[in-house]
């Protein structure tokens, strides 16, 4: 007698069949319903250990108050031209030095970033203004 899971003149036992159509079906699904599809992977901007890397440490006095950071909800097209940027403009343009903060996550609404103007003197609209390449 055939064992269940071996095929047997050119047919496919059930629970093998189940088992793949389960797998496929499984991929397939957008999710709970109800529940938003989050965006899918952008390009990981640098860590906080690489641009101290590339731009150097943070002055003494630098640490951003929680008050003062804002979020702002980002396309993936603009994550895209904000992670080419962030060295040029947190590290070219000094903005690092001056306290500047940048962050990203995802939550139910989509992607955002946050931004902490530190000492620059911009607000954090001007710097995300920069950061998309819409800025000095």
């Amino acid at each position: 007698m055939p064992r269940p899971w071996t095929r047997t003149g050119g047919t496919v036992r059930l629970p093998v069949a189940l088992l793949l159509a389960g797998a496929v079906l499984a991929g397939c699904s957008p999710g709970q319903p109800g529940q938003p599809v989050l965006p899918g992977p952008v390009p990981a901007p640098p860590t906080t250990q690489s641009l101290a890397a590339q731009c150097g440490p943070k002055p003494f006095g630098a640490a951003q108050p929680e008050h003062a950071w804002v979020r702002f909800y980002v396309t993936p097209q603009q994550m895209e031209v904000i992670s080419s940027r962030l060295l040029e403009v947190l590290c070219r343009q000094g903005l690092w030095r001056q306290g500047v903060g940048f962050g990203t996550n995802v939550d139910r609404k989509g992607r955002f970033v946050m931004i902490h103007p530190g000492r620059s003197g911009l607000t954090a609209r001007q710097v995300l203004d920069r950061f998309l390449g819409r800025g000095p």
